[in-house]
């Protein structure tokens, strides 16, 4: 048996985001928003995601040129590291790094009885990283903001870990910070759609110059 279907990477996404796109003529949807939900959209093949997709903080153009000024980006799960497009990350010198399953993690994790995602957060601290994702564990995000409102410096969150517990609340206490973000309201996210929306951001054109 054949199967028709088509085969070819490049038509099979232009054919996916002119779909959506036509479909979200009917949202609400920001402007500047929109490019980020398209991509949000297209990795959970879920509409419902569009009016999640939220920015705080700051504008989306601005959180993209925090982004493309490259650093060290933290990501709380090896899978979100891998999810982030590695030319267009090379391209503005951001190193995406998961740490979580690090022995010296473990370790300081387990010496200080908490989860091996707040000690990675805590160890990217104390090495000055300034940029964050999270796409699987709300403790880790918790964390974050705990060293943020002691004064730990941090430039732009993408905030999207799934769950039900603590998932929701953590995603409403980053948009209280005030802190440069964007996350996913609601306990749906997971590390397909942080991805989805960084590769989103380092895409957008209209980023100011950093």
């Amino acid at each position: 048996m054949t199967f028709s279907y088509e085969q070819k990477p490049q038509a099979i996404e232009d054919t996916s985001f002119a779909m959506i796109r036509t479909v979200l003529a009917s949202y609400a949807v920001p402007k500047a928003l929109l490019p980020v939900v398209i991509r949000v959209v297209h990795a959970g093949a879920d509409f419902s995601l569009a009016s999640l997709v939220t920015v705080g903080g700051t504008t989306v153009p601005d959180l993209a040129a925090r982004l493309r000024r490259g650093g060290r980006l933290f990501c709380d799960v090896s899978m979100l590291a891998a999810g982030i497009s590695r030319k267009i990350a090379a391209a503005c010198g951001l190193d995406p790094f998961a740490s979580v399953h690090d022995e010296s993690v473990a370790e300081k994790a387990a010496a200080k009885g908490i989860t091996r995602a707040m000690a990675a957060v805590d160890m990217a601290v104390a090495q000055g990283v300034r940029l964050f994702a999270f796409g699987n564990a709300p403790t880790a995000l918790f964390r974050l903001l705990e060293h943020a409102r002691e004064g730990a410096p941090v430039d732009a969150v993408i905030g999207m870990p799934v769950g039900f517990v603590g998932a929701a609340d953590s995603k409403e206490a980053l948009l209280a910070s005030g802190l440069p973000c964007l996350t996913l309201r609601g306990p749906r996210g997971g590390s397909n759609l942080c991805a989805a929306a960084l590769n989103a951001l380092l895409r957008l054109d209209d980023a100011p110059a950093s």
